[in-house]
């Protein structure tokens, strides 16, 4: 009766050490994750890059399409005072066509604001993009800075961790 308890003490005391064993992994993992700065920046300097891209695209896209309804317009106007220009004299055709270069003039002027104002606000999100890369490169350098002694201690605990396992592992065949 005694060999079956010493089997079922030293099965309950492997089980004990395998959770263990678990949760000082789990443990070592999440100190590792939190102590990977550098991978944490690195992926806060590529989203916020990401953003400034697509913010970029969006506004360029936004240039486009109003680039597109002013030329578009523009046509309309167009084509309406040439067809005023069949119809009237001589002399209306003229100013007709005067209007219609006045109109194109306009259409041209704010096709080139709308590509300057899509231009400026680009090159303003790549300017906080990368004022936002350079604060992360800072602080990345800071925390290094401030804590040194961190990745050499969790080195030691990991190898103390597998120390002990080690040892437990011997101990018990």
């Amino acid at each position: 009766m005694s060999d079956a308890k010493d089997t079922s003490d030293t099965e309950q005391l492997r089980a004990e050490i395998d959770h263990t064993r678990d949760e000082l992994a789990e443990t070592v993992e999440a100190l590792a994750a939190k102590a990977d700065v550098k991978g944490r920046a690195t992926e806060k300097v590529h989203e916020v890059q990401e953003t400034a891209k697509a913010r970029a695209r969006d506004l360029q896209e936004s240039a486009k399409v109003h680039a597109m309804a002013a030329k578009s317009t523009a046509t309309e106007q167009a084509q309406q005072v040439a067809e005023r220009a069949k119809v009237a004299t001589g002399t209306a055709r003229t100013v007709a066509t005067e209007q219609a270069q006045h109109v194109a003039e306009r259409a041209k002027v704010a096709t080139g604001t709308a590509r300057t104002v899509a231009t400026e606000q680009a090159q303003h999100v790549a300017a906080q993009a990368k004022v936002v890369t350079e604060q992360a490169k800072v602080k990345t350098q800071e925390q290094r800075q401030d804590k040194p002694w961190l990745l050499p201690a969790l080195g030691g605990l990991a190898g103390l961790l597998t120390a002990v396992l080690v040892w437990l592992r011997r101990r018990n065949r």
